[in-house]
C-alpha cells in the first residue's frame, strides 16, 4: 500500500515553481553557480600558479622573480580575475539562451583555461601544452558530466577557504610593509636645521652624445640645460657599467661592480653602505621612485635605506600581462599593441596603455606622482629628503611617449613598424632595415626629450610647492645605449663610450649660478661622496671615490680637468645576447679605464682596445696596434691589474 501510494503521488501533475532551481541531476549549472565555480577554481589555479613561479625563478632559474612585493596574493588574484572573466562568458552565454550550461561544459572549459595557465609556467611548446590542458580539460569535464553535483559541492566548500587564505595573504603582505616603514620612519634621528634635500634623477639608458646639453643637433634637452645653467656640467661623466644594477649599485656605494658582487641574477651585497642608509643616519626621509622594474626593483638589494620605496604598479592589465602564468607566456603587450596600432588607424587616436611593453608599465607621470604625492606628506614632518627618481621611458623597445609632440624624424606607421620597435630586443639584428634603425634612433631621441620635458615640469612644481630654493638636484644616467653604432644594439654588451658615457648635472642652490662646466673625466662612483660632503662635514661612513663638491664652486681651480685617477669600467656576459654573439662581452667579463686622456678596453679574450677621448669621440679608430701607443697599453695594463688585485673570483 505505502508502495503504491508513492507511486501514485510521484506521478502526480500538479503546479509548476517556475523559480524553483532544478535538480542537480540535470547536470544544469546556473549564472551565479557558474561563477561560483570559476572564481573557486581561479583562486586554486592560482595558488599553483603562485607554487610553479617560485620553484621556476628561485630552484631551477635562480634568477630575480621580477614581480613586486605584492605577487604573493597578485597571482592569485590575476588567475582568478582571468577565471572570472571566462566564467562571465560562459553566465552570459546561459542568460542568453535562457538554460542552464552542462556541469561537462562548464568544468571542461574553466579546467582548459586553468590548466593552460599553469602549463604555462613550464618548459613546454604550444601544441604540448594545449595537448596536455585538453586532456586534463576533457577527464575532469567527463567526470563532472557523471556526477554534476559534486564540482558545485566542492566550490562551496573550498571557496570560502581560498578567499580568506587570499585575504590572509594580501593583509599580511601589505601589513608587514605598512608596519615596517612606519616603523623605520618613526626611528629617523633628528636632522640638522640647515640640510638641504638631494635629488638624485637617473635617467635610464640615456646616453650623452643624444643631449643637446653636449652639442647635439637635434633639442633634445633644452631643460636640463636650463638646469644646467644655474649649476655645474660635467662634460665628460662615466657609468661604473654598462648596464643597470651595477652602475645603480656603483652609484650608491661608490664602490666598483667587482666589489659589490652584483651580476645579471645577483643582488647588491648586504655588508655595503649605500649613500640612502647615510642620509638616513643624519635624518633624511629617503624614498625611492623606479619605473626600471627588472633591474632597480626591491629584490635587487638598491633598496637599502630607503624607508619607502615604489617599484611594480598594482593594476589590473599589468597583473594580467606580468603576473599570471598565460598572460606573460602570451605577451599579451605586443597583442595590445597589435590592437591599437590597428585602432590608431580607424580612429586617428592614440590609444595609450593598450600598446605598451611591460619594460615601460611605469612612465615618467607614474614617477613623478608618486613622488609628489609622497612629497605633500614628507613636507607635514619638517625633515630634509633624500629621493631617488629612476626613469624608464628611452629604454628598448622604443615607444613614441608623446603622440602629440612633434616628430624628430621617422615614427612608426605600419603594423611592422609598431612589431619591431615592440619586439626590438628580441629581432634578429641582421634583419632589421637602414629604416627600422633610423626610426628607433628617432624615436629614442624623441623618448629623452619626452624625459626632458617632464624634468621641465616636475622642477617647476617643486619651484611652485617653495621646495627648489632648499633641494641639490643631481640628473644623471645609469648608462648608454647602442644604436647600431660598431654594428651593435642595446646595452650591457660591450664598454664603448656610446654605453658608458653619460649626462652629469649638479645643482646646488647654495652655490652661485654660473653655469660651470668640468670638461674633464669623472665617474659616477664619486657621487656618495660627493653627496656626503654636501649635506654637510661627513660622519662615520667614508665613501670610496673622490667628492667632486670641489668642481661646483670653483671650476677654474686645480681640479677643473675632472679626477687624475684612473676610471674602472665592467661589464660581464648577459644572460641574452642580443647581437647574435657579436657582442664583445660574449667573449667574457669585460673591463676598461678612462685616463690620460685615453679610453682603454680589455676583452675577456685578453684582446685590446685604445680610443682618444677629444680626438675621437664615437670611437672609430682602435689605435692599440700603434707603435706609439706601446707604453700606454703597458700602463693601463699594469694599472687595471693593480684595481682588479684581489677581486675575487
Amino acid at each position: 500500500m505505502e508502495s503504491g501510494s508513492g507511486t501514485r503521488n510521484a506521478g502526480a501533475v500538479g503546479p509548476v515553481d517556475a523559480t524553483a532551481s532544478p535538480s542537480p541531476r540535470s547536470g544544469g549549472m546556473s549564472p551565479a553557480e557558474i561563477l561560483l565555480l570559476a572564481a573557486s577554481i581561479g583562486l586554486l589555479a592560482g595558488w599553483v600558479d603562485l607554487g610553479l613561479m617560485l620553484l621556476n625563478s628561485r630552484v631551477i632559474q635562480r634568477d630575480f622573480d621580477r614581480l613586486g612585493g605584492d605577487f604573493p596574493w597578485l597571482i592569485p588574484s590575476g588567475v582568478t580575475a582571468l577565471l572570472l572573466a571566462v566564467g562571465m562568458v560562459l553566465a552570459g552565454l546561459a542568460l542568453v539562451r535562457r538554460r542552464r550550461l552542462s556541469a561537462r561544459a562548464v568544468v571542461g572549459i574553466l579546467v582548459l583555461v586553468a590548466s593552460l595557465n599553469a602549463c604555462a609556467r613550464l618548459p613546454l611548446e604550444l601544441w604540448a601544452s594545449l595537448l596536455l590542458s585538453a586532456g586534463v580539460a576533457v577527464q575532469l569535464g567527463r567526470w563532472a558530466g557523471r556526477r554534476p553535483e559534486l564540482p558545485l559541492a566542492w566550490a562551496r566548500r573550498s571557496f570560502p577557504i581560498l578567499a580568506v587564505t587570499l585575504l590572509a595573504v594580501l593583509l599580511a603582505t601589505r601589513g608587514k610593509r605598512a608596519w615596517t616603514e612606519h616603523r623605520a620612519v618613526s626611528t629617523v634621528p633628528p636632522a640638522s636645521a640647515d640640510a638641504p634635500n638631494v635629488l638624485l634623477i637617473v635617467w635610464d639608458t640615456v646616453r650623452a652624445a643624444n643631449l643637446s646639453l653636449h652639442g647635439y643637433a637635434r633639442p633634445t634637452t633644452p631643460n636640463l640645460e636650463r638646469l644646467a645653467a644655474r649649476g655645474t656640467r660635467f662634460d665628460l661623466a662615466f657609468s661604473t657599467s654598462s648596464w643597470t644594477l651595477p652602475a645603480h649599485a656603483g652609484l650608491f656605494t661608490g664602490r666598483w661592480p667587482h666589489e659589490l658582487g652584483v651580476d645579471w641574477t645577483s643582488p647588491l651585497r648586504r655588508d655595503t653602505p649605500t649613500i640612502a642608509e647615510y642620509l638616513r643616519g643624519r635624518g633624511y626621509d629617503t624614498a625611492g621612485f623606479v619605473a626600471n622594474l627588472d633591474y632597480t626593483s626591491g629584490e635587487t638589494g638598491l633598496t637599502r635605506g630607503f624607508d619607502h620605496y615604489e617599484d611594480y604598479p598594482v593594476d589590473l592589465l599589468d597583473t594580467l600581462d606580468r603576473y599570471i602564468g598565460l598572460g606573460h607566456r602570451m605577451e599579451l603587450s605586443t597583442w595590445g599593441s597589435i590592437v591599437s596600432a590597428i585602432a590608431e588607424k580607424v580612429t586617428g587616436r592614440p590609444m595609450g596603455r593598450l600598446g605598451r611593453s611591460r619594460e615601460h608599465a611605469k612612465r615618467a607621470p607614474d614617477v613623478d606622482r608618486g613622488f609628489l604625492d609622497w612629497l605633500s606628506w614628507q613636507r607635514g614632518r619638517s625633515r630634509p629628503f633624500f629621493a631617488f627618481l629612476n626613469y624608464n621611458d628611452a629604454h628598448s623597445p622604443y615607444e613614441v611617449p608623446d603622440p602629440a609632440a612633434p616628430a624628430f624624424g621617422i615614427r612608426p606607421t605600419t603594423l611592422r613598424d609598431f612589431l619591431t620597435l615592440q619586439r626590438w630586443n628580441q629581432m634578429p639584428k641582421a634583419s632589421l632595415t637602414r629604416n627600422d634603425v633610423q626610426m628607433a634612433a628617432d624615436v629614442y631621441d624623441e623618448c629623452i626629450a619626452y624625459l626632458d620635458r617632464r624634468l621641465g615640469r616636475l622642477l617647476d612644481d617643486l619651484d611652485r610647492r617653495g621646495v627648489l630654493g632648499n633641494t641639490i638636484v643631481i640628473v644623471t644616467a645609469d648608462h648608454g645605449e647602442h644604436l647600431g653604432d660598431h654594428l651593435l644594439f642595446f646595452h650591457g654588451c660591450s664598454l664603448y663610450r656610446q654605453l658608458v658615457h653619460v649626462p652629469l648635472v649638479v645643482a646646488d642652490p647654495r652655490v652661485a649660478a654660473t653655469g660651470r662646466v668640468v670638461a674633464g673625466p669623472v665617474g659616477l662612483r664619486d657621487l656618495p661622496a660627493t653627496i656626503a660632503e654636501l649635506v654637510g662635514k661627513p660622519q662615520g661612513v667614508t665613501f670610496p671615490g673622490r667628492s667632486l663638491a670641489r668642481l661646483l664652486g670653483d671650476a677654474s681651480g686645480p681640479d677643473a680637468g675632472g679626477t687624475s685617477e684612473p676610471l674602472l669600467l665592467e661589464t660581464t656576459p648577459p644572460l641574452v645576447m642580443m647581437n647574435e654573439g657579436r657582442e664583445p662581452v660574449a667573449k667574457g667579463p669585460m673591463s676598461s679605464l678612462v685616463a690620460g686622456g685615453m679610453h682603454y678596453i680589455q676583452s675577456g679574450d685578453g684582446s685590446e682596445e685604445l680610443y682618444s677621448l677629444r680626438g675621437d669621440p664615437e670611437e672609430r679608430f682602435n689605435l692599440a696596434g700603434a707603435p706609439a701607443a706601446a707604453e700606454a697599453l703597458q700602463r693601463f695594463r699594469s694599472s687595471l691589474g693593480s684595481i682588479l688585485k684581489g677581486k675575487k673570483p
